[in-house]
């Protein structure tokens, strides 16, 4: 029997991007939680990758809302899956690859990264003096668990929801 059955039919087909948009709000909202309530201040790749969740929410809501409006286009939910699909595996991507910033696997941008060399501001560098800004480098981890830190954490979870949102589209495709 297929283990994977019960959880991928568990939703119609049609309502699987507003599932997708849900799963990266819940890590948005796991982020701020990071930021506003353990006090971690994001770094500028952190942000990139919150702006890319944003873009699946976006996506899952507007193919989520055009197949609740025009249900006749669920024909076509197993491509609008793929391209929130898509996304997600460009998150994992980004997410992997500032991963292996802060674990010195390769190097980072030099606008965040210890080694320097970008330009910054004069009103920059004032209120980081002044507290008013924390300097959040790109290749430091400012929190892991089991030695992964937020963004390896982020790239997992993006992976396996791209993972699985290509087999709900798979599946689409062959029903």
């Amino acid at each position: 029997m297929d283990t994977m059955t019960p959880v991928l039919t568990q939703f119609p087909l049609s309502r699987w991007p507003l599932l997708m948009a849900g799963g990266s709000l819940l890590l948005l909202f796991g982020a701020w939680g990071f930021q506003y309530i353990g006090h971690y201040d994001p770094c500028a790749l952190c942000y990139d990758q919150r702006h890319i969740h944003m873009a699946v929410i976006a996506l899952g809501l507007a193919f989520g809302g055009l197949m609740i409006a025009r249900p006749g286009l669920a024909r076509f939910a197993p491509f609008m899956i793929f391209a929130v699909a898509a996304v997600l595996l460009f998150s994992a991507g980004f997410s992997a690859w500032h991963a292996g910033i802060e674990y010195k696997w390769w190097a980072g941008p030099e606008t965040c990264t210890a080694s320097g060399g970008g330009s910054v501001s004069v009103s920059d560098v004032l209120a980081a003096l002044d507290g008013q800004r924390p300097v959040v480098m790109c290749d430091e981890a400012a929190w892991t668990l089991l030695g992964i830190s937020m963004a390896g954490y982020n790239a997992l979870i993006s992976a396996a929801m791209a993972g699985l949102s290509i087999a709900v589209g798979i599946r689409g495709l062959k029903s």
